[in-house]
Order: structure tokens, then sequence, then C-alpha cells
């Protein structure tokens, strides 16, 4: 039987559904001290002082721990060196951590943590891109400008001056929150020398040496492990190295196991949030519809501290014009400080914001050439042969047109017939993308990763790897990747937690690399089983290896059909102390890419997606109902099917409520839309019915020819949204989120 391409039920599901799973806050926790976070209530000063003695009084007080406490390094940056641990000179931002309050109950350590009483001379702050870049006095760092990168190929000049029609448009996106639904959470458990991490993550080798760099101890003796984890979608990225520091620098002061789970509003204000973006397009075409230049300015808010903005404005420059063929751009990709909480990864990382652009700019020049929008992306769609924007040759797995052919193909009996009378106007919105697997060229060093596989004495085989599951069903597709591997079943494959103990520095739990890195290092360790498997089913059936066949959890003789089950090879092997184990290990092939300009080979691969969609406007209110989406992606082989369509019905709930209704608002630096009540995720009502479509484009050097889902499920939602509106009411949206204001507002005038 078949692993690869069944639809399985995911194999941590019923204990999840059933309310058995053991989350982080549901372990005992008698034996632990508790932490709550003291932080900064204004957006930009200077401490002058830190005043803890009514706190010291409260009963239940054990210490009050800040950078004065650290043994190595005050530092918690991720790629970019500026981000203090705890605040000891200067607060950047309205939930800068200064300190930790430690007491003997949770509700107590909030409570006590109020009492501390902080001075601050406050500095006037930046909270907008504008601001930001303007600034010419004090600066949050050295300068403003946290990073930037650039894309420059071809001869723009001369490509705007061979083209019939140019454009130029402005687009913003807006700050999203992921409202995962289990806050972030960590304990510490000191150990002598040693530390250890249990915590809601995903990116466990990040916290290893975060904790390595904070507690001045080398990196073997930090062991992160991570529990079972109820969401995370980019959230769980770099935030928890913050929260795992603090709290072992806690942990390593006192003796004792430290434990700190963020409150909801917490979490909303101290943890990092989708770049909100204004982005500046300037695209010149010919009259017979074939893209010849593109100038794009992008323009992001990274907040107080840089942590992945880098890759941020990495991934969003390198995409910046979609799958499409142009010869001649231009782009320029910005991030600035600004007093708001740090941007970071969020399911995309850069991409979403990106397609925005293209897609909405794609429409406009559709409309204004006068040519059918699914006809104009197909005259300048990628396909095996051509270039990319940064001058990639694409040599194969390349599903773009056939992603736009079959989305298209459906909504041919979708007509669309609005009169002014109706209460109701419809619409139809294309978007399409291209979606970089794994780290690309600038993340290259890190994208490598590695499993262990132990065949057990009783016929199972457990499997570590080294990156996580946090809800997109990974488990379950390592066993079917481990079991088609090694010619058994699922039902005998056990999954162990991840642990930095277990397998080497698999890199962070992002990128969609999850498929793609951990089914390579399956069949790379199963290459060293395999044979010895073979050797030992020889000779327990007295025949030649090369007459061995394993499947379905069974060794046959395929000239005497005699069989033994792999619970007998199992029995062997452990019977004469045999081989029983083995790593598996794979790293992305090195990338030829300048940095300079940006050009060359961004990513080993791409998925390629076209959702479109449509929907309903009520002229009178501004509400926006999202219909029906045709979602077709191409991700190189469906190792799990069903785990496919669980994602993209997933992403693209994400994508309608960061399109429509999720308004993520600051006052002065404070998040004032704390909970649900005011932070509007999509329910079941709100989300659309989709209509998943699977091409499957092999990837050579994918798994079995797999490519990445988790990220291009969300990435042309709102673009499509947008393109769907602007089609409804002859009114460009150039602006997301569209609530039922926005939306009427332009209506009306």
């Amino acid at each position: 039987m078949e692993e690869i391409g069944k639809s399985y039920k995911r194999i941590d599901a019923l204990e999840k559904v059933l309310g058995q799973t053991k989350f982080l806050d549901d372990l005992p926790d008698e034996n632990f001290l508790h932490a709550a976070p003291v932080y900064s209530g204004i957006p930009f000063g200077q401490i002058l002082s830190i005043d803890f003695s009514k706190a010291k009084s409260y009963p239940d007080f054990v210490d009050f721990i800040s950078a004065k406490d650290i043994s190595g390094e005050n530092q918690v940056g991720v790629i970019i060196e500026d981000q203090p641990l705890f605040a000891d000179k200067i607060v950047r931002f309205v939930g800068d951590v200064i300190g930790l309050i430690v007491a003997k109950s949770p509700q107590n350590a909030r409570d006590i943590a109020k009492l501390v009483e902080i001075k601050i001379e406050e500095l006037s702050p930046y909270f907008t891109i504008d601001e930001s870049r303007n600034a010419t006095e004090i600066f949050l760092h050295d300068s403003n400008l946290a990073c930037e990168h650039q894309v420059i190929r071809g001869d723009i000049e001369t490509g705007f001056t061979d083209a019939d029609l140019i454009i130029e448009e402005t687009f913003k996106t807006s700050v999203a929150e992921h409202y995962y639904l289990e806050p972030q959470g960590c304990i510490a458990f000191p150990k002598t020398d040693k530390m250890k991490l249990l915590g809601s993550l995903q990116c466990p080798f990040y916290i290893q040496k975060a904790v390595s760099r904070v507690l001045g101890i080398p990196l073997e003796n930090v062991e992160v492990e991570q529990s079972p984890t109820g969401g995370a979608f980019g959230g769980k990225e770099d935030v928890p190295s913050e929260l795992c520091a603090r709290v072992a620098v806690a942990a390593q002061k006192l003796g004792k196991p430290v434990k700190m789970v963020y409150s909801r509003k917490e979490d909303v204000q101290l943890t990092s949030k989708r770049h909100p973006f204004q982005m500046r397009y300037k695209v010149g075409v010919s009259k017979s519809g074939k893209l010849l230049a593109a100038e794009i300015l992008l323009e992001e808010n990274a907040g107080a501290y840089a942590t992945l903005s880098s890759v941020v404005s990495y991934r969003a420059a390198m995409q910046a014009m979609g799958p499409y063929k142009i010869p001649n751009v231009k782009v320029r990709s910005k991030s600035y400080y600004t007093n708001l909480p740090p941007n970071g990864a969020f399911r995309g990382f850069g991409s979403p914001q990106a397609t925005f652009g293209h897609e909405r700019i794609m429409d406009i020049l559709a409309k204004k050439l006068g040519i059918d929008p699914v006809e104009f992306r197909m005259k300048n769609m990628l396909e095996v042969g051509d270039e990319t924007m940064t001058g990639q040759k694409l040599t194969s797995s390349v599903g773009a047109k056939e992603t736009l052919q079959n989305a298209s193909e459906r909504i041919n009996n979708n007509i669309i017939q609005n009169n002014n009378n109706s209460h109701y106007l419809e619409g139809i919105g294309i978007a399409s993308c291209h979606y970089g697997n794994c780290l690309g060229a600038a993340g290259w060093h890190l994208d490598g990763a590695g499993v262990n596989i132990k065949i057990r004495k009783n016929g199972k085989i457990s499997v570590a790897f080294g990156l996580v599951e946090m809800g997109q069903g990974a488990e379950t597709v390592v066993a079917q990747m481990t079991a088609q591997a090694l010619g058994v079943t699922t039902e005998i494959i056990e999954i162990l937690p991840t642990s930095t103990i277990h397998v080497p520095d698999s890199g962070p739990s992002v990128a969609s690399r999850n498929v793609v890195m951990t089914g390579n290092a399956i069949r790379n360790a199963a290459e060293e089983l395999l044979p010895i498997l073979k050797k030992v089913s020889a000779e327990i059936l007295n025949c030649d290896q090369e007459n061995i066949e394993i499947k379905n959890c069974f060794a046959k003789n395929l000239k005497s059909e005699r069989k033994i089950t792999f619970s007998e090879i199992a029995g062997y092997l452990h019977l004469n102390g045999m081989k029983t184990q083995s790593n598996g290990w794979w790293h992305v092939p090195e990338l030829d890419y300048d940095s300079e300009t940006g050009t060359g080979d961004a990513y080993f691969t791409y998925s390629y997606a076209t959702q479109i969609v449509k929907v309903r406007v009520d002229r009178l209110t501004g509400i926006v109902k999202v219909e029906k989406i045709w979602a077709a992606h191409d991700i190189g082989k469906a190792i799990n099917p069903a785990g496919l369509q669980a994602q993209v019905e997933g992403g693209t709930a994400q994508g309608i409520g960061w399109a429509l209704t999720e308004n993520f608002k600051y006052e002065h630096g404070k998040a004032v839309t704390q909970n649900l009540s005011t932070y509007l995720i999509p329910t079941a009502q709100n989300t659309a019915k989709v209509e998943t479509i699977l091409v499957e484009d092999s990837e050579p050097l994918g798994p079995w020819g797999a490519k990445g889902i988790g990220e291009p499920a969300i990435i042309p939602t709102a673009a499509a949204i947008a393109n769907a509106v602007s089609n409804a009411t002859g009114i460009e949206f150039n602006e997301i989120p569209m609530t039922p204001e926005n939306v009427l507002e332009k209506i009306e005038s």
C-alpha cells in the first residue's frame, strides 16, 4: 500500500478533540515558581530608576529579575544585535520588558508586577513609516533604517521607454495579530550548570542559542523541548527566545523551576505582528499586454527591534512582481524602526503584502489595456525555461499556468450581472503568486534539517525530527513519509516530541519547509537502514537480498512468496546487536545568488498558486461576504491530500480576516484591540466555501516530488478579495482591511 498520496486523519487529532492533549498550562505546577513581565507603559524613553520596594512587601514575592542578573550577554536579537533581553537604559515600545516578578502563583506575580515603579524620561516616538524615515535627530538605534534589500536587473529606463502604457499606484497593507489559541509560555528547569526549557514554540534551536548566550553557558548545556503547541503562524518563531531566556535567567538565579505564561492581553501587547507595508508600483507594458519594466518601492514598519524584518524584507523584494516574466526591474525594500511592538514572522513572511501589490497592479493594468485579467496573467506567467524577476532560470516544477487554468475553468458558470438598483453587488477577483520554498539564499546557511529513526524491539519505529508540529499536521506527514521510505505502515510509526537533544540544529520551522526538509532527511536515513533490513530479511528467509521486497510491514521472498513480519525483523536486529537506528540529514543545494544586485537563484524551487474569489458587497452597509474561493495550488506531489485541503481552508480563512475584518489598532503605541470582541477574526459564518484544486508538478529535489503549502495557502487570498471588491464596485481598493466603514465610504464618495 502506498503511503504517499493517501489522505490520513491527523494522528494527533483524537486526543486534541477530546481535550486529552496536555498543553503547557495543563501541566501540574505545584513545584514551580511563577513569573510575570514588568514592562514599559510608554513607547520611547530613557530609564531613570527602577523601584520594587513595594513589590518586596507582598507576601508571595520571591524576587525581581532584571538585566543585572544576566550572567552572559543582555542580547536576544535574532539576526541584528539590536534587542536587549531586559531593557536597562532605553525603552522603545509599550511592552519592552524591563524585568520579571517571580512569585509563588501566576496571579500574584501579575499583581505584584503592577507595584514596580519605573521612572522614564519620555522621548518623542515614531509610529509610522513616514515619521521614522523622515526623522533627522533622535533615532531608535544608530539610524531608523533597520534593513534593506534590492533587485536590479535589466535596463529599467529602456523598459519604460519601450512601454505603451505606464501605470503608477500606491498600496497599503495593515498590521495583523496572529491570535493563536494558546498564548506564549515556557518553563525553565535548572540543573546545576545546565538548563532545560519546555515551551510552546516553533524554533527550538533559536531558543537554545539565545539561552546559551544570555546565561553564558555552552550550547550543549541547554536542552529545549517543544510542548504540544496550540498554534503559532510565525508568532512563536523568535518571541519564545525572549520568554525562555528571561525565565531561564530567573531559574538560574533562584535554582528552582520557573514558569511564565502570558495572559491574552500581555500576549497581544508584547509580541510580534505582521508587518504593515506601504508600496509604490510603477509598471510599464506593451499594448499587447507584455510586461516590460517595473520600479517598486516596498516600505515596511519593523517596530522597535528588527527581529525578522530582514527576512521579510528579502522575501518581499524577491517576489515583488510575482510569477511573471519581466526583463527590467528595480526593487527597493526597506524596513524602518518605529516605537511599536516589533513586527516579525507571520504566515507568508512578506509574500502576502508583496502579492497584494503585484496582483492589484496586474488587475489595474489589465483593465487599462482592455484585456481579460486571466488572459493578461496567462500572457506573462512563468513556464519551464523562463527566468524569474531575479534572473533565476526555472528548469522544472513550474505549475503556475496550470493553477491559473484550473482555477479559471471553475468560474465559467459564475456570471456576474449587477444593476444600479440591486441591493448587492457581486464581483470576481483573481490573484496568483509564487513562493520560494525554504529559507532562500539569505538564510541558506541555516537551511538544513535532520531526523533520527529508531527501530524498536517491539517492531515499532520512533522518529525524532528537528522541525515541529504546531497545528499544521506535520506529525501525520512525517509518519507517512517514514512509512513509505521503510516499506511499513503509518500505524507502527511513533513521533517523538521535538527536542534539541535528539537531532542536530535543523533551523527554524518556517518558510513551508517542513515536508521538504524532513522528507529528504527521512529518505537519507532510510538509505542506511534499508540495506540492513533487506540483509536481515534475506538471512531469515534464506534467499538473496535482491529477491527481498519490503512492503506493508512484511518482507517477502519474491521467488518463494514466503513472508516475515516487520516485528520479526526488528526482533532479529536487537537479538543480534545489529544497527537499529540512523540519523538522516538534508541541506538545500548551494544557490548562485548576488546579494548586491539581488539577482540569481533566490530559492531552490517555488510553489505556485492561483486563487479566484466571488464576493457579494452590500452597498447599503459596506459589508463584504466572500461566497466562494477556488484555490489551485501547485504542491509538487501531495503527501496527504486531506492535510493539504485543511491547510488551504485555514490559510484562506486567515486571508479573509486580514482583508476584511482584522483592524488592529494602536493608540500612542498601546494596543486597543486586545481581545476577540475588538479584533475580529473570521468565524465559521465569515469564511467561504473553498474548492481546493491540487496541481502536482513534481519537484526533482523534493521528497517524492513534494513542495510546500503552509504559507502559499494564505498568500493570494487578500489580493484576490480586493480585486473582486474592485470588480464588483468599479472602485479601486488599494488598501486593506476593507472594513464595512471603509467600503461604504468609498461607495458613497
